[in-house]
């Protein structure tokens, strides 16, 4: 035996213990400087919304870890439509579902009153929340919740009674064209443009016109169906149009209240005819707007009618805006009646044969430089907003009452930014209470009308 062959039995006897342990923990790992094959990880979850939904855990599942993978709703349009009607999905389930294609806005507005005759309060006027689905490419959803001084209970004079929560505008949109959109639901009747704009932040004036909260009872909603849209008329010109048949109006048709407590229910029509209404306007160029629209219906269930119509202008001219509205009611002589025996709103009083009411306003837009540099950036390019407006009312057109009122109003208000607006207003109002027929250019309207002050925040969100 060489010498050699001693130290390689030696030295082979001392490695086969680690060659042996080695093996047991597998392949040998590559060199640091040796470069590595990625590693393949499983793929991530998508990133996306998380819904929170207290008290609405799934009952068999309350620790709220995920569903397995064949309860989750699909990625695909129709797999998630499907996945939210199986009666085994859970409310969160279906609620995740719809997060990718819901929208949630609104607008509130709070008031800070001073009436030269009464006492001054603050008030929550309203807050209403704009819900949007886009269901589909051509299908959509649109629905407006109003809060009216904080909802219900409303306590008035110490006594808690009703207050006010609406479904003011709630309908589903199936565009059947560029140029036509099918609507179903409670929808803003067409009479005018101040019921289909009257938003408080998209307004320069905190009170409404005195007109379109009696004569066109703004807002003014009532279910039913029809069609809108609208088409260009050459380069610049576009006529848009809206045309529905609705439940309409009842009977209660009141001086001084007009048309606002004869709006109908959702519920149920009190008469078999169904009220047509629509609004055509033509706008040569952005900026310009004119329109005119009309009701017509039974009110009571032996075919006395009410027809209307309205003429509104919108025109803006650098600075300036100026708008109007003029509306005249015709209705068949009649008597509040008709409604279940029993009924309180049988009243027999008498209905107004007519009504009458218009409003002109001028808006002027300024800025004072001086004082957009001393604040915050993101106020840089907001503006003041002075604004006059004059209106009158009419709600029984046959005799001077108290339902007759002129009204001249001065305001200034303050917007920051688009959304946000301080607006502060003092209006000069005289009714024809005395038997005298009001109007700002007869003497008595200054010596006999009474002020009020008004102020208030509107936001939109």
């Amino acid at each position: 035996m060489t010498p050699r062959r001693p130290l390689l039995l030696v030295l082979s006897l001392l490695l086969a213990p680690l060659a042996a342990r080695a093996q047991d923990e597998g392949p040998p790992q590559p060199a640091r400087d040796t470069p590595r094959a990625p590693e393949l990880q499983p793929p991530a979850p998508p990133e996306g919304p998380r819904l929170e939904l207290e008290g609405l855990e799934d009952p068999a599942n309350p620790s709220g870890t995920a569903p397995p993978a064949e309860a989750t709703p699909g990625t695909n349009e129709q797999d998630t439509f499907r996945q939210r009607l199986q009666p085994t999905s859970t409310l969160s389930q279906r609620a995740a579902a719809i997060l990718d294609r819901t929208t949630l806005g609104g607008y509130a507005e709070h008031d800070f009153i001073v009436p030269g005759q009464g006492k001054s309060t603050f008030r929550n006027h309203r807050y209403v929340l704009f819900v949007y689905s886009h269901i589909s490419e051509r299908i959509s959803t649109a629905t407006e919740i109003e809060f009216e001084f904080a909802g219900s209970p409303l306590k008035r004079d110490g006594v808690l009674t009703t207050g006010e929560v609406l479904l003011e505008f709630s309908v589903v949109d199936l565009k059947l064209t560029d140029w036509m959109t099918f609507r179903a639901g409670v929808i803003l009747v067409p009479v005018g443009a101040y019921n289909l704009r009257h938003d408080a932040p998209a307004q320069e004036l905190p009170e409404r016109p005195i007109a379109y909260t009696t004569v066109v009872p703004t807002t003014w909603f009532e279910s039913g169906a029809g069609f809108l849209g609208g088409f260009d008329l050459g380069r610049d010109w576009r006529l848009s149009y809206e045309a529905y048949a609705i439940n309409g109006l009842d009977a209660r048709i009141l001086d001084d209240q007009g048309f606002r407590a004869a709006r109908g229910s959702h519920l149920e029509d009190n008469n078999h005819d169904k009220a047509l209404t629509a609004r055509v306007s033509l706008s040569p160029f952005l900026g310009l707007e004119g329109a005119v629209s009309g009701y017509t219906g039974a009110y009571d269930l032996e075919g006395r009618r009410v027809n209307m119509l309205n003429a509104d202008v919108f025109w803006r001219i650098g600075a300036w805006d100026l708008t109007g509205e003029v509306v005249r009611a015709f209705i068949d002589p009649g008597f509040v009646q008709g409604f279940p025996d029993g009924s309180t709103a049988n009243t027999r009083d008498r209905v107004p044969t007519g009504m009458f009411g218009f409003y002109a306003q001028a808006n002027y837009r300024f800025r004072i430089e001086p004082f957009f540099r001393l604040l915050p950036d993101e106020w840089h390019d907001g503006h003041f907003t002075a604004s006059l407006r004059y209106e009158e009312k009419d709600t029984d057109t046959e005799f001077i009452t108290v339902g007759d009122s002129a009204r001249l109003t001065l305001g200034l208000n303050f917007r920051p930014l688009p959304p946000y607006v301080l607006k502060t207003s003092v209006w000069w109002e005289k009714g024809g209470g005395d038997g005298l027929q009001p109007h700002l250019w007869t003497r008595d309207f200054w010596s006999q009308g009474h002020w009020t002050a008004l102020a208030s925040v509107a936001y939109l969100f």
